[in-house]
């Protein structure tokens, strides 16, 4: 898959992916595994993104590139879903990214 298209897979699924979340996915795979994803959200302050960006950096790049991600990325969207930002459960959101 394209970043294009994941990128705007991620802006359209179920009106939408949380920004944040979005803007460091896209910034971790443009970056071809030349950054960490802890690179990517560099000067977030929320533990819950330190947290996701450590969890998917023990994943690893290839492993995320086939599909597997870290469950902070479904809580994140999941708080997304609440309020009001997406009619998918974070759980959905999850099962239907395909990079």
């Amino acid at each position: 898959m394209s970043a294009d298209y994941l990128q705007t897979w991620l802006q359209s699924v179920g009106m939408g992916t949380c920004d944040v979340l979005e803007e460091y996915i896209m910034r971790f795979v443009r970056s071809r595994n030349n950054k960490s994803f802890m690179k990517c959200v560099s000067g977030d302050q929320d533990p819950i993104m330190k947290k996701l960006a450590r969890s998917r950096d023990q994943i690893g790049w290839r492993r995320f590139m086939e599909g597997m991600i870290s469950k902070e990325f479904c809580e994140i969207q999941e708080t997304h879903r609440r309020l009001g930002g997406s009619y998918l459960s974070g759980a959905k959101w999850a099962q239907s990214l395909s990079i």
